[in-house]
């Protein structure tokens, strides 16, 4: 089949047309289906924003700038149209697109900012919704934030240092420079006053230097003591621990506990006696035993009077019909007097 060259004519300027609309509406940034989401912004500048430039996600391009011009009812503000070019890409309702510089050279682009934080009730953008936007700080700006600062504390330091030069100047005169030399010169005798000072110190060092030695010797050896006893020292205090372990896991406790009722109990029986209770509280309380007791010894006392003076009216006996009188001895009676004494 013979095609004609006026066909293939009309063939290549139909697929030219094509190709230069798919072109175009690629670098306005549109799908080359036009199935993209599409959204605006608006700005206060549009800082140099040019149509085809990159949307950003994290630094990923995920979509491009359609058009760009001024707001139809506020004419103030930039409206800026865009697209999203991946269907998977939800957009939060908290979400937001700043306008920033992608690279060193100035060149702008759209970050998206995802509202990632966690919500009851999520809601996403829809496709031809107004999402908000905002500008980053540029460079410059940063720079003058940064050295305005500095501008003003290195004017205030020249204020300052002029003010310091005038009255320099003002009050700079013959008495002036007299007085800063007068004080240069003592400035100058206290230099060699410390250093006179400084040698003394140093003569003072190297006299003291055998003292010192001898103190660190005498500190070494009484090191090495310590060293060489420290087996007897490690002995003597498992000695002193075995001991304590001793103690402790003696009855001690137990021995303690009744001696202290032992002592309760004693305290209550003194209690008792001091108060009359019992033969014993009764006996130091009472006087009728001393008092019978002293009636006692004089009744003997009596009696033995009585037995001396008249022993024949006690003591009396009769051998073959002959009457014999009994009377004690000296040392007999003596015996008695002294037990009835006691």
């Amino acid at each position: 089949m013979n095609v004609s060259k006026e066909f293939k004519v009309g063939l290549l300027v139909v697929l030219g047309l094509l190709l230069l609309f798919v072109g175009v509406n690629f670098l306005k940034g549109g799908s080359l289906f036009g199935e993209d989401r599409v959204y605006f912004t608006t700005f206060s500048n549009s800082q140099g924003l040019q149509v085809s430039n990159e949307v950003q996600l994290n630094g990923l391009k995920i979509g491009q700038v359609q058009e760009i011009g001024l707001h139809p009812n506020y004419a103030n503000l930039i409206l800026v149209k865009y697209t999203i070019m991946n269907d998977e890409l939800q957009i939060p309702s908290g979400s937001d697109i700043e306008l920033i510089s992608s690279d060193i050279l100035g060149t702008k682009a759209l970050e998206l900012h995802l509202d990632l934080e966690p919500k009851t009730n999520l809601a996403y953008f829809e496709s031809g919704d107004t999402i908000p936007g905002s500008i980053e700080v540029s460079l410059e700006e940063q720079i003058n934030e940064e050295l305005l600062p500095l501008k003003k504390k290195t004017e205030e330091l020249i204020t300052s240092v002029e003010g310091i030069i005038v009255s320099v100047n003002s009050f700079w005169d013959t008495s002036a420079a007299y007085t800063i030399d007068e004080s240069l010169y003592e400035v100058r005798d206290a230099i060699g006053k410390f250093g006179d000072l400084a040698n003394n110190l140093s003569v003072t060092v190297e006299e003291q230097t055998d003292k010192i030695s001898r103190v660190l010797t005498n500190t070494e050896r009484i090191s090495n003591n310590l060293a060489d006893k420290s087996d007897e020292i490690a002995s003597t205090i498992d000695n002193i621990r075995d001991i304590s372990d001793t103690l402790k896991n003696s009855e001690i406790k137990a021995v303690i506990a009744e001696t202290q009722q032992t002592l309760t109990e004693l305290t209550e029986l003194l209690g008792k006696v001091n108060d009359g209770q019992g033969s014993l509280g009764m006996l130091l309380h009472s006087d009728s035993l001393h008092n019978e007791l002293v009636q006692t010894n004089q009744s003997l006392q009596h009696l033995l009077d009585d037995m001396q003076a008249n022993p024949n009216n006690y003591v009396h006996f009769s051998l073959f019909g002959r009457k014999k009188h009994w009377q004690f001895a000296p040392e007999e009676e003596k015996e008695i007097r002294d037990l009835l004494d006691k």
